[in-house]
């Protein structure tokens, strides 16, 4: 934008852009090495459902530089950090750096995905702040490099801006598109629990990765034209570490995969997801789970990322 579009420096805007953000469950995740640098590579398959959280960003002036003032609010009130801590803010902190640019940003997160349950739902969220400010600033950044943007802020954000069904190697955000996963009911079970992504891989044993991660890549993409099917060979490594540690998860994973063609860990947890043929009844199982005290969520797969309304 031209610098005479500003009036001392301040240019009125006055947009608001709603974006939705998708939950995502993993289909695989296997867990290659650990790097000098601390972090873990992996191999896995994203799969976005549709399941959202809600993220309006406005944009009430635009500055010609300087530090952007960015205000969060959060509902319900507690779901997530209502300050600079929270991705959003920071995923819009990121675009005006990279971009040169600033402004009063004033972002309220409405928020459905748990949070510390392995559905990516902080994730999410920034990815939608990074496609909400492309829009507002009329930047007409390229997917491409919004996916690039978002890898700093999060291994899982770049997945958000292409959504689908997707490979992720290297820390995750490495992607390549797969054949698009179209039916089955994803249904999505979580206790109260609580579990951090960084703990989970701290207490995982390399010595247990034996599988070969490229051999079971090549055997999923034909069968993922006909998922959800028995044959599935996917699998979530990170289980090792979890699920000893939690019995009650156990008993869970163990149940939805007498029942189910295809169930497991999604990410590090604690949300564990199962899929089900289109058509199925599943009404006494949520019965059943509900009164265990579990979140209980069926939701269909989504075809892409974040969707601006």
């Amino acid at each position: 934008m031209n610098n005479s579009d500003f009036t001392k420096g301040r240019k009125a805007v006055g947009k608001t852009v709603t974006v939705k953000a998708p939950a995502k469950v993993n289909l695989h995740l296997e867990v290659v090495r650990q790097r000098h640098d601390g972090y873990h590579e992996i191999e896995t398959v994203f799969q976005a459902v549709s399941f959202f959280d809600t993220v309006e960003v406005g944009l009430s002036v635009q500055f010609a530089g300087g530090e952007p003032n960015i205000s969060i609010t959060v509902a319900p009130t507690g779901s997530a950090p209502a300050d600079e801590t929270n991705l959003c803010w920071q995923a819009a902190r990121l675009f005006c750096r990279e971009m040169s640019l600033s402004g009063e940003i004033n972002i309220h997160l409405v928020k459905t995905i748990p949070s510390e349950a392995g559905l990516g739902g902080g994730s999410s969220d920034a990815a939608a702040v990074l496609k909400a400010c492309d829009i507002l600033f009329e930047t007409r950044l390229s997917d491409k490099k919004l996916e690039q943007m978002g890898s700093t802020l999060g291994a899982d954000v770049p997945f958000f801006i292409k959504g689908g069904t997707a490979l992720g190697r290297g820390t995750g955000a490495v992607l390549t598109s797969l054949p698009a996963v179209r039916t089955g009911q994803f249904l999505i079970a979580k206790p109260s629990l609580k579990l951090k992504t960084a703990d989970v891989y701290g207490n995982l044993k390399m010595g247990l990765t034996v599988n070969s991660t490229q051999a079971n890549i090549k055997v999923m993409k034909p069968i993922l034209a006909r998922f959800p099917q028995d044959t599935w060979p996917g699998f979530n490594r990170l289980e090792s570490a979890v699920l000893p540690q939690q019995p009650a998860l156990q008993r869970l994973v163990l149940r939805l995969q007498e029942l189910a063609p295809v169930a497991m860990l999604s990410g590090s947890g604690s949300a564990v997801m199962a899929v089900f043929p289109d058509g199925e009844d599943l009404s006494e199982l949520i019965t059943e789970l509900e009164a265990d005290g579990l979140f209980v969520k069926i939701v269909g797969p989504h075809g892409s990322g974040v969707v601006v309304q």
